[in-house]
């Protein structure tokens, strides 16, 4: 039986758990970004080393998971981790090349477009919102909120060249959302989640080292270049050593796992995909905390940082209140 289990626990999801639980997935979310920033590097090998330890770190424990048995479930997981892994390698790169507060600072994009997709898949919700109109009228004001401050932070030094690199990744987390929010559905029916939670994480991580390996091998044939510079004042990316190597792995494999241990259960928990996301758009904010706090130069919109605490609040008052 999951710790994350029980009526109290249950009960607590319901209300405003899933929100919480959304924050403390943000705070993962942003270390996740960061450890690429400092570490700096190649991210299709990042990822594999990374996923090579989340599935050593979890084997011991998934046979005690009440697996689900619905294949869509799994269907659902592939499509993520062909879209989702290659997105994590983009994403490990745009870090080191352009830094982390710009790459979190893309991400609000995909919130918006992954709201009306759910629609798409659940329909009925759409019609549930129509009927409660100040609801709906919250959660709009508070999504377009979140977008309109998280992309008013691209003015700091974001160029034309980060956002044509980071737009495929940003298409795969869109779809990835989504379909993360469907397949944690599969265990409505369980008497907890930890199945679908911890199971997605799994096989997930499984399958991507089946479809990274060879990349990897492929990407790796020939002696590796450092990453291309594209932002002067960040410097050339070291050579591939080991122990670093083994550093940014683990670091990355636990913010990982931390971030979707709590994301997994928001989705579950939340009634559309982009509630989780909007409250992950706090991620830039934290990051911009820990610029300032270890003294990293980089100009910022606090002001539009704070709005997008703000709108984030909103959302979780208008859903979880409502």
């Amino acid at each position: 039986m999951s710790v994350f289990s029980g009526d109290g626990f249950n009960s607590f999801m319901l209300g405003s758990g899933w929100a919480w639980f959304s924050l403390v997935s943000a705070i993962f979310s942003a270390g996740f970004y960061l450890v690429n920033q400092y570490w700096r590097m190649p991210g299709e090998l990042l990822v594999f080393t990374m996923r090579i330890m989340i599935v050593v770190l979890m084997t011991p424990f998934v046979h005690t998971l009440s697996w689900p048995q619905n294949p869509l479930f799994y269907a659902a997981v592939l499509v993520t981790v062909m879209v989702g892994t290659s997105s994590d390698v983009r994403t490990f790169n745009a870090s080191a090349k352009f830094g982390a507060g710009m790459v979190s600072r893309l991400m609000p994009v995909t919130v918006l477009v992954a709201f009306f997709l759910w629609f798409v898949l659940r329909p009925s919700l759409l019609f549930e919102y129509l009927a409660r109109p100040w609801l709906t009228l919250g959660i709009l004001v508070s999504l377009s909120a979140c977008v309109y401050f998280a992309m008013r932070l691209n003015r700091c030094e974001v160029s034309r060249s980060a956002m044509v690199y980071m737009a495929p990744a940003l298409a795969g987390y869109t779809i990835t959302t989504v379909l993360n929010k469907y397949a944690m559905d599969f265990g409505a029916a369980a008497a907890d989640f930890s199945g679908v939670v911890l199971g997605y994480m799994y096989v997930q991580s499984l399958i991507a080292l089946v479809l990274v390996g060879p990349y990897v091998l492929w990407v790796r044939r020939s002696k590796p270049a450092p990453l291309v510079q594209t932002v002067p004042t960040v410097p050339a990316a070291p050579a591939v050593r080991l122990k670093p190597l083994l550093a940014a792995s683990l670091a990355a494999a636990l913010v990982w796992l931390a971030h979707m241990v709590f994301k997994n259960y928001a989705m579950a928990y939340s009634e559309s995909p982009s509630y989780q996301a909007a409250i992950n758009l706090t991620a830039p904010v934290m990051i911009a905390g820990v610029y300032r706090i270890v003294g990293h130069r980089e100009e910022t919109d606090v002001r539009a940082g704070m709005g997008i605490v703000a709108a984030a609040l909103l959302l979780v008052v208008v859903t979880a209140f409502k």
